[in-house]
Formats: structure tokens, C-alpha cells, sequence
């Protein structure tokens, strides 16, 4: 293909995906499960994505049941993201999992899926980095960057995200938090 008809789909694909993310942002709940099955993503019946959440690809995401993700999150779907169960997410949280190589002369893309277990709890304003896994019921402090791994119940906070504690308690908590208007 040449350059011009390549650039032509890459600027149909993101228009695309514009539409995709104005349609969720005003989309009633009940329909978004449509949206998507059409987008190719995995998405739980009782998971909660808020308006306002922005997609960065079709394909390559999957959340678990009961998992909230508030408005304005940023999900860099690119390389892949895994999202387990009653996983919350708070507001304008961005999760990435695609950069581009500052040693490379090209600037080449390079990227690494994101996986987050089950009971994750990211505050607001976090953001985490590609390759990162966060394990089961580990806790990311508002407004830390997530440049690691977190192991399993550890609290992590600051910039770069440094270890700060130890989660204690049994995690049998389920997120059910679905309001019609709260886009």
C-alpha cells in the first residue's frame, strides 16, 4: 500500500475511534455492552466503565466482574490490558501500555500488556507504565506513577511509586456501583 492510503486508514481508524468514545461517554449502561462486543473487548455484565473513559484501541482489553472504572480513566489498550474482579479504579487514573523508544533513532513504538489482579485499588490521578502487574489487592496511592510491579497486598505511593506498606484484612468485598446518570 502506498504512503497516501495508508495515511487515509490511519486517519479513518482514529476517527473511528473518536466515535467510539464520544458513543460510550453518552451511551445508557444498558446499552454499552453492545459497544463492546462491537470493539472487541472482554467486558464483565456487572462491571461499571463510567462516561468519560478513553479507549485507545479496539480489541485488547478485559475487565472482571464487579471492577469499576470511574470517569475520565485513560486505558491505553494498545499492547493489552487485563483487568481482574472488583478491581477499583478511581478518576482520571492512566493506565499505558505503549511508549516509544527514546535510544532508538527511528523512535520506534515499544510496548508490554498491563495486568491488574483482583481487589487492585488505584486512587485518583495514578498512572501506570507498560509492563507493569499489579497482583491481588494491591493499592496504588493518588497521584503515583507505577513504573514496577506491585506484589500481592502492598501499598505503593509517590513518584516514582515507592513501597509505603503492607495491606492487611481478607478481601471479600464486591464494587456495585451502577447509577444511570453518573456518566
Amino acid at each position: 500500500m502506498d504512503q497516501g492510503g495508508y495515511r487515509l486508514r490511519s486517519q479513518l481508524y482514529f476517527l473511528g475511534l473518536a466515535a467510539i468514545n464520544f458513543v460510550h461517554r453518552w451511551l445508557p449502561f444498558a446499552l454499552r455492552p453492545l459497544l463492546y462486543r462491537l470493539c472487541g473487548f472482554e467486558i464483565a455484565r456487572s462491571a461499571t466503565l463510567q462516561g468519560g473513559v478513553r479507549f485507545f484501541h479496539v480489541g485488547r482489553l478485559k475487565i472482571g466482574a464487579g471492577t469499576l472504572v470511574n470517569r475520565g480513566v485513560h486505558l491505553d489498550n494498545r499492547a493489552g490490558i487485563a483487568i481482574g474482579q472488583n478491581v477499583s479504579i478511581a478518576h482520571d487514573v492512566r493506565i499505558y501500555t505503549l511508549g516509544h523508544d527514546v535510544d532508538d533513532a527511528g523512535f520506534a513504538a515499544r510496548g508490554k500488556p498491563v495486568e491488574i489482579d483482583d481487589y487492585a485499588v488505584l486512587f485518583a490521578g495514578a498512572m501506570v507504565m507498560p509492563g507493569v502487574h499489579l497482583g491481588r489487592g494491591a493499592v496504588v496511592m493518588a497521584g503515583s506513577v507505577v513504573t514496577k510491579s506491585v506484589a500481592a497486598m502492598r501499598i505503593v505511593g509517590g513518584n516514582p511509586a515507592q513501597d509505603i506498606g503492607e495491606r492487611t484484612g481478607e478481601l471479600a468485598y464486591t464494587l456495585a456501583r451502577r447509577y444511570w446518570f453518573a456518566h
